[in-house]
């Protein structure tokens, strides 16, 4: 939880963790710890070791009313106090947006949950069942393990569930975590971890079944002649008709990839400086990656297996670049890791894994190049050898 709590202070904290620290701040001795963290932040980074919080924050607040102060204090120590009153603010947005809507639920950072259209959130216990239910009571959906069912619901309540507008849930799933969801037009989505996923509660017949991704997810899409599905990820927009394919779209990667299995897919990437968008066909067996940061689409040939088999709970990487390889990592198996030895940065290596430990996993790297780590609880430091 530290490593988030430093991306949140940095502010390079994406969604899916910004989610995960608001879930995990629902718990009032997660929030005084929090506030201590802000606080002993800004001393190290501004110096501020014998400053009286209580008092300054006092004086601040007097001296934001305009009220004559006796004691006068130099301009430095101003921004300094001041930037301990942002960070304090930043505290409490942060803590209005985590209370919002969660009728002052704690809810773990590690459980998969539902959030609906009203904000009202939901829990999903793997090993367990239950209803998804609307505001108005109504069943939505239901889960069983893994396995999150719109579809047989949907057919259930067809005659008094009405389809002039469409309702939205999310699933968000934390790292080391996975899902399997049908939705209610048939369509599997299997979802990997670090995931969110934004979807119609039901489809309405004769519109676009458009569905958004953050994270990645493979989709098996029911055919529909008359209702294109869409994926929605950051830029680009995966268009398609019925067929099975693959979706990546970290916020922390450089690029959005979608990997064909099955059909033809249209990827639709949309550029403002164009009237009309980029679009792009794929053919089985190939990988559509979309660079964000020269707004580029490159098309190749692919092992669709590479980026398929996390479905299986497995992880396979073919030539992949270390850096890359530790992405994966961090959200299989829901650990934080920190290279320090910036030789492996320039390297690539062949693995493929199943049910191997992270430690195991560690080894296998070890024995190709030398290289030194430490484990502390689930963040991983690596060190020159």
């Amino acid at each position: 939880m530290k490593n988030l709590i430093d991306k949140y202070l940095n502010d390079s904290i994406n969604g899916v963790e910004r989610e995960r620290l608001k879930v995990w701040l629902e718990k009032e001795k997660n929030q005084t710890k929090f506030k201590h963290i802000v606080e002993s932040h800004y001393k190290i980074n501004l110096g501020l070791q014998e400053i009286d919080l209580d008092k300054d924050y006092s004086i601040l607040l007097k001296k934001l009313s305009n009220e004559k102060i006796v004691k006068k204090r130099s301009t430095t120590s101003w921004y300094k106090i001041a930037a301990i009153f942002i960070g304090i603010l930043g505290l409490g947005y942060l803590m209005y947006l985590t209370t919002k809507n969660t009728n002052e639920i704690y809810i773990d950072e590690n459980t998969i949950t539902i959030r609906q259209d009203n904000g009202n959130m939901q829990v999903i216990k793997e090993d367990g069942s239950m209803e998804i239910v609307d505001s108005k009571g109504n069943v939505i959906g239901k889960q069983n393990g893994s396995h999150l069912d719109y579809k047989n619901v949907v057919a259930e309540n067809s005659n008094t569930t009405s389809n002039e507008s469409l309702t939205y849930n999310e699933l968000i799933v934390p790292n080391g975590k996975r899902m399997k969801l049908t939705l209610s037009d048939s369509t599997i989505v299997h979802i990997n971890s670090g995931t969110r996923l934004k979807y119609p509660v039901k489809f309405i017949r004769n519109q676009d079944r458009k569905v958004f991704l953050e994270g990645e997810a493979f989709f098996e899409v029911t055919h529909s002649k008359t209702d294109p599905f869409i994926v929605n990820a950051d830029k680009i927009d995966v268009r398609v008709l019925g067929t099975k394919f693959n979706v990546s779209s970290y916020l922390n990667d450089n690029a959005v990839s979608t990997v064909l299995v099955e059909g033809s897919v249209e990827l639709h990437a949309t550029n403002s400086a164009e009237k009309e968008d980029q679009k792009y066909i794929l053919i089985p067996g190939q990988i559509g990656s979309w660079d964000k940061s020269i707004n580029n689409m490159q098309i190749a040939k692919t092992d669709v297996n590479e980026y398929i088999s996390w479905i299986n709970g497995q992880i396979i990487f073919k030539i992949r670049p270390f850096p890359e390889i530790l992405k994966v990592l961090e959200r299989h198996y829901d650990v934080s890791i920190t290279n320090n030895y910036r030789f492996l940065d320039s390297q690539q290596f062949f693995a493929k894994f199943d049910t191997e430990t992270i430690e195991q996993v560690m080894t296998y790297f070890q024995s190709s190049i030398p290289f030194s780590y430490t484990r502390v609880g689930d963040e991983i430091i690596i060190n020159e050898p």
